[in-house]
């Protein structure tokens, strides 16, 4: 009985390994071109930097409402029906640093680079 699940467990290996197609940057090769990438990389780092900044503003807020929301919770031990109604903390999650990656894509290519699929 086991191996007639084989088929389809394959299959979806090959599924999984065939979707990580990687790529690698060929830089352009002039130094007009060079340089304009270096300034794409300085602004993919500061995009990354603002990225990080603006997380760990949104952290302290999510700390500071899950303080509230752990002092709710313990002050209203009594009545567990006033317990529902304690704020909870808004979830986040880490730095979003996509834009930073899309931009600087686009900008390497602007500037004469591409992009090689590794085989």
């Amino acid at each position: 009985m086991p191996h007639r699940f084989l088929p389809v467990t394959l299959l979806a290996a090959l599924t999984l390994l065939g979707g990580c197609t990687q790529y690698r940057e060929v830089p352009p090769q002039t130094a007009e071109g060079q340089a304009c990438v270096r300034k794409c990389t300085e602004q993919a780092s500061a995009c990354r930097q603002r990225a990080e900044e603006s997380y760990q503003g949104f952290k302290v807020i999510y700390d500071a409402q899950n303080q509230t929301y752990q002092n709710c919770l313990h002050n209203s031990t009594r009545d567990p029906n006033l317990q529902s109604l304690c704020p909870q903390p808004t979830a986040i999650s880490g730095p979003d640093t996509s834009i930073c990656s899309d931009s600087y894509k686009s900008c390497f290519t602007d500037c004469g680079g591409h992009y090689e699929k590794v085989e």
